[in-house]
């Protein structure tokens, strides 16, 4: 195993990484290198930079889903009625999602229809936004949104 190249090694699969499997790291890779361990479970544990999101969509007409992403901004600046948009399920399991309002026009809003909502017993549950500033955020927690926090943002039915 000594010999064999990094590249060469198989991949390790989703369901069998824990926080106790070993990264291989290159200590002061610009100065005297060392190889050294690390579990992953310190390496999320000790980030050194800020992470970013760099998935980030702008809609400023009626997107047919919105979960696709990790961040949506709304730009209704250029609105000339109530726009609709809704947000399906979520593809992972602790998936969060932004909602954020960059910007709207006269007294007009963005209604987002949330496929699956914390609360069952709600028939259509909505979260609106209609000012700049205003926004959400959700987890999906495998079968339901579940918003978190917000911030101005008007959440009907909930």
């Amino acid at each position: 195993m000594a010999d064999k190249k990094i590249s060469a090694l198989s991949s390790v699969s989703d369901s069998d990484i824990g926080s106790d499997d070993l990264l291989h790291i290159v200590d002061n890779p610009g100065g005297t290198p060392v190889n050294k361990k690390m579990t992953i479970g310190q390496l999320f544990e000790n980030v050194p930079t800020h992470l970013a999101i760099n998935d980030i969509v702008t809609e400023s007409s009626a997107a047919t889903d919105l979960a696709a992403s990790s961040t949506t901004i709304v730009d209704g600046s250029s609105f000339t009625a109530d726009v609709s948009f809704t947000l399906d399920n979520g593809t992972d399991t602790g998936q969060i999602k932004f909602l954020s309002c960059s910007g709207m026009a006269s007294s007009y809003a963005a209604n987002i229809t949330v496929s699956s909502w914390h609360n069952s017993g709600v028939s259509a549950p909505q979260i609106v936004l209609n000012a700049q500033g205003e926004g959400c955020i959700l987890v999906w927690n495998g079968s339901v949104w579940l918003p978190v926090a917000n911030t101005g943002a008007t959440i009907t039915n909930a």
